[in-house]
């Protein structure tokens, strides 16, 4: 993929995104590369971006949905919005685009946020779908999520038999919805309310647990280092204590996956006895 990119005082060469020590541009990605130039582009006009096309199959198809420039110097952003397919076989078959820089009312159009917000919600933070969709960038890693998925599961079925008898006792009155022989009425509701609820706390504090796990070993990017070439040791620091006064070490993991056996583990015993309590007819109502 190479791109040209224009400003009021100059334009780049032609560059080419590459990365020899990983794969770039995977599905649901955000990658993050580092141009030098020889001088100040100045303010941004356009980028113009394109592929050779020489994937094989699906793989030639690439859907880009935006491009974010950033000063070094200056901090300055500059939006490109594209939310468009790079493919001959989709859309008006270019494999080209020059994309101008957003204005303002673009970066706030529904249709873009919604796009940007929807995908990072359900990729990063809805707990099932994002064993399969995770963010290449995130550590929080499938098998962590997976973890999580079982506690609260396991937790769910766990409160759901303990107030089996609470909800079952809980008397018909004119309020109640009724579905053929399916019978429910407000007390059952709100004791599902309580129940999810409770099932959601440990799970929550499990996952932001993982979430602010730091790496074992702390590998700094070609990008933070340019960053740090260009801010003081105060404002380093200052962003690092922030940093770790949002996160635990990294052998908090050991901790976090304690308490998710401690808590399934507990969870199996009382669904195994409280199956015995109920005898077989009941259990398999």
């Amino acid at each position: 993929i190479h791109f040209v990119l224009s400003g009021d005082s100059d334009t780049t060469h032609v560059r080419t995104f590459a990365d020899p020590h990983r794969q770039i541009f995977q599905r649901g990605g955000i990658d993050s590369f580092i141009m030098a130039v020889p001088k100040s582009l100045g303010l941004l006009n356009c980028i113009r971006i394109w592929h050779d096309n020489s994937g094989q199959g699906s793989s030639s198809s690439w859907f880009l949905k935006y491009l974010i420039v950033r000063d070094l110097q200056t901090m300055e952003k500059f939006h490109f919005i594209s939310q468009r397919w790079f493919a001959v076989e989709k859309e008006d078959g270019n494999i080209e685009r020059v994309l101008p820089i957003a204005s303002e009312t673009e970066k706030q159009e529904f249709s873009y946020v919604l796009s940007k917000k929807s995908y990072h919600s359900v990729s990063d933070g809805h707990l099932w779908f994002s064993i399969f969709s995770r963010p290449p960038s995130t550590t929080f890693t499938r098998v962590q999520r997976c973890t999580c998925c079982f506690v609260l599961l396991f937790i769910s079925m766990f409160l759901n038999i303990m107030y089996y008898d609470l909800s079952n006792e809980a008397k018909t009155d004119s309020a109640s919805l009724s579905f053929d022989s399916f019978n429910i009425n407000p007390q059952q509701m709100i004791i599902g309310i309580i129940v999810d609820v409770f099932a959601l706390i440990p799970s929550l504090l499990l996952v932001q647990l993982f979430r602010r796990l730091r790496s074992r070993r702390q590998q700094i990017s070609p990008l933070r280092q340019a960053l740090y070439s260009i801010k003081s040791n105060l404002e380093i620091k200052k962003e690092n204590k922030q940093k770790l006064a949002r996160t635990f070490p990294w052998w908090y993991i050991f901790i976090a996956y304690a308490l998710c056996i401690i808590l399934v583990g507990v969870s199996i015993i009382f669904i195994i006895a409280r199956g015995i309590e109920f005898g077989d007819e009941k259990t398999q109502k």
